[in-house]
C-alpha cells in the first residue's frame, strides 16, 4: 500500500478503510508468510452482500445489570441502549429480558416472539427498573444460558454491565460450562468497566465487547453493534485442515460470521498442502468452501498467531497450568516474534553517533508539524483576555501587598510608643 500523494506530512492518524468486492456467498481468503522455515497463514472468512432474505432468525435475551454500582448515569445508559434493542426486533424473533442485582429475574418464563404487545410490554418494564442491590451475576448467566443449541436460530444473548465483580474465574467457568450454542455479547457501561472480564467473556461466548463510556455514544455504538447481531451469515463455522499436516490454529472457539465483518483465523503448519475446507450453516443448510494452501508472499502472519498463542497460554494458568512453565513459553514466543507481555518488553537504543563525545549538550526545540487543524497564532501566541486586564490585576495586587507592608509598620510603631 502506498500513498497516492507519495510523501506527506505526518500531521494525523493514519486510516486505513477497506470493504472486500461483495459476492453471493461467503468468500474465502488464504495469505501466508515463511519465517525460519515455519508457515504461518492467515484464513479470512468474506461475508457476502447484504441480502433481506439471508437473515437467519434469531432467539435474543437481553440481561441488564441494575446492581447498586449501576447508579446514575451507568444505568440511564443502560436503559437507553436496551429501549433501543427492543425497538430494533423484527418479527419472526423470539426474545426476553433478565435484569439481576442481588437476585435475577426474567420478564418472561420464556422467550417470547416478536409482536406490539410482547415489546411494549418489556420497554415499560424496563424503564421502570432502578438500580440497587448487590452483583450475583452468576445467577444471571444461569437463566441466559441454557446450553442449548438454538433450535435452528441463531441464540444470542446480550450482557449490559459495568463488569463489578470480584470472582471472574468462576464465572468463566460458568461460561465454558452453559454456553452451548449461545453466543455472548458483551457491553460495558460506565467510565470504569471491568474490560478485562467482559472481553474475556465475550471470547469465551464466541462474540464480541462494546464498551460505551459516555451517554452520547449510545446511540451510535448500539446501533452499529445491533446492526451487526441482526445480520448472522453463518452460524457453527468450523475450519478442516489437511490430514498429516501439523497444524496450530487460534482462535480456538470461532466465531459466527456477520454481514460486513470477516472471521480471520490465523495458524501455523509444518508444511503447505491440500485444501483447507470451512463449513457452516446458512439459511438452515449446510455450506462448505475451500481454499488450497499455496504458498505466497505476506507478512505480519507469523505476529498474529503469536499473539492468539500467547493469550491462550496466559488463559490456560486459570486451568491450572503452572505460572513457571507458562512464563519460560510466553518469553520463548515473545523474543523470537518481538511482542511486548506481561513478562517481555523492548528498549530501543540508538547507537549511531550524532555528536562527537566532547561536543558539550544543549537544549533545543525540534521543529515538527503541528496537527492538522491548528492554528500556530492561535496554540502559541498571546493568551486570551478576559474582561479584567492582567497588567491592571498586577499593579492592584503590588498596591495592596504595598498597603499591607504600611498597615503592618503602623502597627509596630504603635506597640513601641505603648
Amino acid at each position: 500500500i502506498e500513498l497516492a500523494g507519495g510523501s506527506v506530512p505526518a500531521n494525523k492518524d493514519f486510516e486505513l478503510t477497506w470493504a472486500p468486492q461483495s459476492a453471493h456467498t461467503p468468500q474465502l481468503a488464504w495469505f501466508t508468510e515463511e519465517k525460519e522455515g515455519r508457515h504461518y497463514g492467515l484464513l479470512m472468512v468474506l461475508p457476502p452482500a447484504p441480502s433481506p432474505g439471508a437473515r437467519l432468525a434469531r432467539e435474543v435475551v437481553f440481561v441488564l445489570d441494575t446492581s447498586g454500582s449501576m447508579a446514575g448515569a451507568s444505568i440511564r445508559q443502560a436503559k437507553d441502549a436496551l429501549q433501543m434493542a427492543l425497538a430494533r426486533l423484527a418479527p419472526g424473533d423470539r426474545f426476553n429480558v433478565i435484569e439481576f442485582n442481588s437476585t435475577a429475574q426474567m420478564l418472561f418464563a420464556g422467550a417470547q416472539p416478536v409482536n406490539p404487545r410482547n415489546v411494549r410490554r418489556a420497554t415499560d418494564w424496563v424503564q421502570a427498573l432502578e438500580a440497587r442491590g448487590g452483583t450475583e451475576m452468576a445467577s444471571a448467566l444461569t437463566l441466559a444460558l441454557d446450553g442449548s443449541d438454538g433450535e435452528g436460530r441463531v441464540h444470542q444473548v446480550v450482557f449490559l454491565t459495568d463488569g463489578a465483580v470480584g470472582n471472574e474465574e468462576a464465572l468463566f467457568r460458568l461460561i465454558r460450562a452453559r454456553l452451548g450454542g449461545t453466543r455472548l455479547f458483551t457491553v460495558g457501561i460506565g467510565s470504569a468497566p471491568n474490560s478485562h472480564f467482559m472481553t474475556k467473556a465475550a471470547e469465551l461466548g464466541r462474540g464480541t465487547f462494546t464498551y460505551i463510556g459516555r451517554i452520547e455514544e449510545v446511540q451510535e455504538k448500539m446501533s452499529t453493534l445491533f446492526a451487526k447481531l441482526e445480520s448472522p451469515v453463518l452460524k457453527d463455522l468450523a475450519v478442516r485442515w489437511p490430514d498429516g499436516v501439523h497444524v496450530e490454529s487460534w482462535p480456538a472457539r470461532i466465531p459466527d460470521l456477520y454481514a460486513g465483518e470477516p472471521v480471520v483465523v490465523v495458524a501455523a503448519l509444518d508444511r503447505l498442502e491440500g485444501d483447507v475446507v470451512v463449513t457452516g450453516m446458512r439459511e438452515g443448510r449446510f455450506w462448505e468452501a475451500y481454499v488450497p494452501l499455496v504458498q505466497n508472499d505476506g507478512a505480519g502472519m507469523g505476529s498474529l498467531w503469536a499473539r492468539g498463542k500467547v493469550a491462550a497460554l496466559m488463559d490456560s494458568m486459570r486451568e491450572g497450568a503452572g505460572e513457571d512453565e507458562v512464563r519460560a513459553k510466553v518469553i520463548e514466543l515473545a523474543t523470537a516474534h518481538r511482542l511486548v507481555t506481561k513478562y517481555t518488553s523492548f528498549v530501543a537504543v540508538d547507537r549511531t553517533p550524532v555528536r562527537p563525545s566532547d561536543a558539550q549538550l544543549k537544549l533545543a526545540a525540534v521543529p515538527t508539524n503541528l496537527p492538522e487543524g491548528w492554528e500556530y497564532d492561535k496554540v502559541f501566541g498571546e493568551l486570551p483576555q478576559g474582561a479584567t486586564d492582567s497588567r491592571f490585576a498586577m499593579l492592584s495586587g503590588a498596591l495592596a501587598l504595598l498597603l499591607a507592608l504600611l498597615m503592618f509598620m503602623l502597627a509596630r510603631m504603635r506597640r513601641r510608643l505603648a
